[in-house]
């Protein structure tokens, strides 16, 4: 029994003293760090002396010590915040973002002020980068405009040259006309005389003057024949000249409406008064599975204003339970600009920016909840991948001939070039061309939007994202892409 207690008591000692140096030890790395940072501080190394003042605070225990580390970690912090206001580094700025949350005891006034002072410049230079890169788009816009208006005003000053010399060559002919009708008469007027001084001399034979009253009277007959005839033509070839004078210009006119329409393409109104959806270039995009082409009519036009301005009605819900902003609006303006890159007819590149308002029609049909949950088990992703094939309910306002391009748009913009996608899992060609056009475009707007968990990508790292990636996205529309955006 006594040695029981000489035990337990042994082992008492062994836990104290086990502890004790394992405090002591603590204590004393927290101030081997501390005396670190200091040292890197004195130097003018405020990154080394923030790495060690970290290490400090993740070691330090005892009360003392985390006053003291905690005290010059202010002084640290303060001293990168403001090294970091001169020259930005976003990832540097993030660490101690996150630094900050993990230490929240180091924060104090001066280090919240310098965090919203920094927050505040990033946030200006960002705003000012897109002004300007906005001021650049509508110069380059309003250039490409002029160059169309002295094209357009080069073809209205030949076609008018043109007319003003079939009206010239119309005076000519009638002028002729004239000329020959005078020519006539004069001769007739001649052959009359000659015929009275004929008559006079040659009275006595009546025989001779009966045939030559009949002679000339069918020459008579022939030669107002000949003027009606000559009249006539000229009148009818007058006729026409005028008919295509005034066609030219009804042609020149059609082609100004049209290129003034197509130059003023707009998000609600297709021919309206925004031009954000400026006239791409043109090229080539070969695919095996195609959409038809698609005339324009004015009843067509009609129809398809409608049919934007309720894509448009249906895009905004969806933006609103998916809670991203403008995403409807943002793609479908890309997938526009890519169809008339890559060279697809006008009516078709409408048709296409309809269908991309509303690609993700079926998040209507899923519930609020699960869309915005932060994390899904494996059911909750597979019930997600369900909205390709929840949209149909919400296509039938969609005339019956634009169906399948709609249906292709919502069903099938998750397919992957390598057969990888759902929820067919098609491959390369199969997959339609607005659900290539549309997988490019809904890619590039997220990576280069702001998200919680991570900041906007920039253009050229956003396309080389892309462009890594093969296996999921068609490379001739990534390419496309960078050189429109």
């Amino acid at each position: 029994m006594r040695l029981n207690k000489i035990n337990k008591l042994v082992l008492a000692l062994i836990f104290v003293l086990f502890s004790s140096s394992v405090f002591a030890a603590t204590t004393d790395l927290s101030t081997r760090f501390l005396d670190k940072a200091n040292e890197a501080y004195e130097n003018g190394n405020t990154d080394e002396a923030y790495k060690y003042v970290n290490q400090a605070l993740t070691v330090a225990k005892d009360e003392d010590s985390k006053a003291n580390v905690l005290y010059f970690a202010q002084t640290v912090y303060a001293q990168k915040l403001q090294e970091l206001q001169k020259n930005y580094d976003e990832m540097a700025f993030i660490e101690i973002q996150m630094n900050l949350e993990k230490y929240p005891n180091v924060e104090n006034t001066k280090i919240k002020k310098l965090v919203r002072q920094i927050q505040a410049e990033v946030e200006n230079k960002r705003i000012a980068e897109e002004k300007a890169e906005i001021a650049e788009q509508r110069k380059v816009e309003q250039e490409r405009f002029e160059a169309q208006q002295s094209s357009m005003d080069a073809q209205a000053a030949a076609m008018k040259e043109q007319a003003a010399a079939m009206k010239e060559q119309a005076e000519s002919t009638k002028q002729s006309q004239a000329e020959f009708k005078e020519a006539l008469e004069t001769g007739l007027k001649d052959m009359g005389d000659a015929f009275s001084e004929s008559a006079e001399q040659t009275k006595k034979s009546t025989t001779v003057i009966a045939v030559s009253i009949i002679g000339i009277a069918i020459l008579i007959l022939i030669i107002v024949a000949v003027i009606v005839y000559a009249v006539k033509k000229g009148f009818k070839q007058q006729q026409i000249q005028q008919e295509q004078y005034v066609q030219a210009f009804k042609m020149l006119a059609a082609n100004q409406s049209q290129t003034s329409r197509i130059m003023l393409g707009g998000v609600t109104d297709l021919y309206g008064q925004n031009p954000t959806l400026r006239l791409a270039g043109s090229s080539t995009w070969t695919s095996a599975v195609g959409l038809p082409d698609v005339e324009i009519t004015e009843e067509d036009e009609e129809e398809l204003k409608q049919l934007a301005v309720k894509c448009e009605e249906i895009g905004t819900q969806i933006d609103s339970v998916t809670n991203r902003k403008n995403n409807s609006k943002n793609v479908s303006e890309l997938v526009y600009k890519l169809s008339m890159q890559l060279g697809l007819p006008q009516g078709m590149s409408m048709l296409n920016f309809c269908a991309a308002m509303i690609y993700d029609a079926g998040f209507l049909a899923l519930d609020p909840e699960l869309i915005n949950a932060t994390t899904l088990t494996d059911d909750q992703k597979e019930e997600m991948k369900r909205h390709v094939e929840l949209a149909e309910k919400h296509l039938e306002f969609v005339p019956k001939k634009y169906w399948n391009i709609f249906e292709d748009a919502a069903m099938k913009h998750h397919e992957n070039m390598d057969g990888t996608g759902y929820p067919k899992g098609l491959k390369g060609d199969e997959i339609p061309q607005i659900a290539r056009l549309i997988h490019v475009a809904e890619s590039y707007v997220s990576l280069s939007s702001r998200r919680n968990y991570r900041g906007a990508l920039d253009k050229e790292s956003a396309i080389q994202k892309l462009r890594e990636q093969p296996e999921l996205y068609d490379i001739a529309v990534v390419d496309c892409l960078d050189a429109i955006v």
